[in-house]
């Protein structure tokens, strides 16, 4: 174990997590960084050609990326493969900065919970986005693109051709409107007034053609060498000499796909899961409960009788959630706390914290009222609580108004902050795999069978790498493997 990463107990019992402060940092910006890298190359490779544009979003990608996976070998070489209920007890000791005085008081100001909401934000936009790409990146018409690129400097024309030899013919129906993709050989000009000079290239086409039928066709009138390509529809021709990696209908496809996978769940989870708050002022409207974590547990909230989510049995089961939570111990009552949190690793960590329980009555989403947790040590836990378990404990008459204290500071706890080294030796060596795949689906201006297999060698090769990290740790007994 690196020495930055031992926790020993001084004389005033306070630990030794030097180091510690610095990879919330680089967490930071890889969870910013990556996500960003992956929609901006996803949209580049999508809808721009083969511009100085795409050039230089693409480079600073995989630039980004790799500074990203660079921070993830050094974190693991430092001190990796932690359990989550390791991260979460340096979280709460990094935030335990700000003791309260004598039992505690309730803080006048409480703090956002702007990167912990960005960071899930982040996860949500990256998933998709790095799907996107793959496909973008496998199904991409990259045929001819060395050759569409120098007939693009050389000043390409486009002129119609007959087709003089069709071979490799593959027709997605027998029907002569089918679409097929095939080896076509056309004439071309010879610039000195000789013989033609033949071309073969590949193309697909929107339907079969013949011997003698006519096709788009991009040369160089002058040098006749360097090949063509070509297509039954114009704007193909256009499109692959100005470099754009897919058709302009596969783009939408792909991106519109893109977008309802993204937008959709991100959309969803940031209306009634995201534990975004803005910074408040606690007043006497507010509702406060001293109490104590006794661990973790699973609470069931049934929907109350009478409401039309229980009309019925069968919208009464639909309407029943289990919730993973802290259970919280005040006046006399068990309070269940839930959060954006493992409650397995956060019972271990926060178990026997002292403090205070803090919502307002109208602060509602959905079915939870939102609460902060904060400790005697200084630190602020968002969450939430049931309400039919608020308006419970209101009703028992265990809380009193909140009478906060101007001098008392308080900080936002993120358990995860340092999910960075939680990774492994596989997950780093799985995602460098994928970034030298994907720098090469980038890059290589080719075609063929080898980049639908480049592409699926990027796909599974991280995932074989977080399987064995968390077979690795179910064989060690963690109840936390997927941490």
């Amino acid at each position: 174990m690196s020495t930055e990463w031992t926790m020993d107990k001084g004389e005033n019992g306070a630990a030794d997590f030097a180091g510690f402060h610095l990879f919330p940092r680089c967490g930071r910006f890889v969870a910013s960084a990556a996500p960003l890298a992956l929609v901006a190359l996803t949209a580049a490779w999508l809808f721009v050609g083969a511009t100085p544009l795409r050039t230089a979003v693409q480079w600073c990608s995989l630039a980004l990326l790799a500074a990203c996976l660079l921070i993830l070998m050094v974190t693991v070489a430092c001190g990796g493969s932690r359990r989550r209920r390791d991260i979460y007890r340096w979280g709460v000791q990094a935030a335990s900065v700000t003791p309260g005085r004598e039992d505690g008081t309730v803080p006048l100001r409480l703090s956002s919970a702007s990167w912990l909401s960005a960071r899930f934000a982040g996860a949500m936009v990256a998933v998709p986005a790095l799907l996107a790409l793959w496909v973008t990146l496998a199904a991409a018409d990259a045929r001819g693109t060395g050759t569409s690129s120098l007939l693009a400097e050389a000043d390409a024309v486009i002129e119609q051709r007959p087709i003089v030899k069709i071979e490799n013919e593959v027709a997605e129906g027998r029907s002569r409107f089918a679409a097929a993709t095939a080896d076509l050989t056309v004439l071309l000009p010879s610039p000195t007034g000789g013989r033609a000079v033949p071309a073969k290239f590949e193309a697909s086409t929107n339907r079969r053609q013949e011997v003698g039928s006519d096709l788009y066709v991009a040369y160089v009138p002058t040098h006749p060498e360097l090949g063509a390509i070509g297509d039954d529809q114009r704007e193909d021709v256009e499109r692959q000499l100005a470099g754009q990696a897919v058709q302009f209908g596969d783009s939408w496809t792909i991106g519109g796909f893109w977008a309802l996978a993204t937008l959709a769940p991100l959309g969803y989870w940031w209306k009634n899961d995201s534990p975004r708050r803005p910074k408040r002022t606690v007043g006497p409207d507010w509702r406060a409960l001293r109490v104590t974590v006794t661990g973790n547990g699973r609470h069931t909230d049934v929907p109350p009788p009478g409401s039309p989510e229980a009309a019925d049995e069968k919208k009464r089961r639909e309407n029943t959630r289990t919730l993973r939570c802290l259970m919280l111990e005040g006046g006399g009552r068990q309070v269940p706390f839930h959060s954006q949190m493992d409650g397995e690793a956060a019972g271990a960590a926060l178990t026997g914290v002292h403090g205070w329980l803090l919502w307002h009555p109208q602060q509602r989403r959905g079915r939870d009222v939102l609460a902060e947790l904060v400790s005697d040590d200084g630190w602020q836990l968002p969450g939430a609580v049931p309400v039919q378990v608020a308006e419970q404990t209101e009703a028992a008459g265990v809380m009193a108004p909140a009478q906060p204290d101007p001098e008392r500071r308080v900080q936002t706890l993120d358990l995860g902050a340092g999910w960075l080294v939680t990774a492994s030796v596989p997950v780093v060596v799985g995602l460098a795999v994928a970034l030298g795949c994907l720098t090469a689906l980038l890059l290589v201006p080719d075609s063929g069978a080898w980049r639908l297999w480049t592409a699926a060698a990027g796909v599974l090769t991280p995932l074989v790498g977080f399987i064995t990290q968390v077979v690795a740790r179910m064989d060690h007994g963690d109840g936390d493997a997927a941490g």
